[in-house]
């Protein structure tokens, strides 16, 4: 048996745990209430007509079915010959134009994609001035 010390308390634990049963839930309790603020104040600063339609049983239902029509496969992954999970579903016209608002719950378009795609299609967290 492996051991090696708590990353919380210190005390010895098994490997590959990384923290014992007690730190566990005050770190998952920890990691939950960050997250919220965080949505929190990511929310503040979008428009309450997206929140609400992210949040629609629609929408819902549309990702639900995308997701399982797709087997949970990333379709830009899968272009290039790359098996990756899809987690989420794009809109091809952004639900922020008008076209894209009138499509929004349009089937065709969207698409299953891996987080790394839809950062990359959102151009989040890419370094600038190289591709």
């Amino acid at each position: 048996m492996v051991i090696k010390l708590c990353a919380r308390c210190k005390k010895i634990i098994q490997y590959p745990n990384r923290y014992c049963d007690k730190c566990l839930k005050i770190v998952e309790t920890e990691m939950q209430e960050s997250h919220i603020i965080s949505n929190r104040k990511y929310n503040k600063t979008r428009d309450n007509k997206y929140l609400k339609f992210y949040k629609s049983s629609e929408w819902k239902f549309l990702k639900e079915k995308r997701l399982q029509d797709s087997k949970y496969l990333c379709e830009r992954c899968a272009k290039k010959g790359i098996k990756k999970i899809a987690t989420e579903v794009h809109h091809k016209k952004p639900i922020q134009t008008d076209e894209g608002w009138e499509k929004r719950l349009d089937y065709n378009n969207t698409e299953s994609v891996c987080i790394d795609c839809h950062n990359f299609y959102h151009k989040r967290f890419q370094k600038r001035g190289k591709e």
